[in-house]
């Protein structure tokens, strides 16, 4: 996925506004976003925005989890993403049918973009 402005400081507005909703107390806030910005420095750690998004999906407010996913993400942020964004294509040994693929491709984007974007 190649880089853009917009979409990576969208990215970062999100990431700005779930923590705030998630963690409600500023120092705990902080620390979950030092945890997370702990992912990325790596050449290997790609998407670090989108990949620090679905750490906290898969983490919610749980500071254990947030460390727990962001090493998860150092080994493998392939694993992070399809866990938070696919969860249940990602769970499936063999695909469905192609009309059961679908609604399970649905399933999962609107499950991700309500998380992304609930108030």
């Amino acid at each position: 996925m190649e880089k853009d402005a917009a979409t990576e400081t969208t990215l970062d507005t999100l990431l700005e506004r779930k923590l705030k909703q998630m963690f409600s107390d500023d120092f705990i806030r902080r620390r979950v976003h030092k945890i997370l910005l702990g992912y990325g420095g790596g050449v290997h750690e790609r998407e670090p925005e989108r990949v620090r998004l679905a750490i906290l999906k898969l983490a919610g407010a749980e500071l254990r989890s947030v460390e727990k996913y962001t090493g998860y993400a150092r080994e493998d942020y392939r694993n992070i993403l399809a866990w938070a964004e696919y969860p249940r294509q990602a769970r499936q040994w063999v695909m469905p049918d192609a009309d059961e693929k679908q609604k399970m491709i649905a399933a999962d984007l609107a499950e991700y973009e309500d998380w992304l974007h609930d108030s």
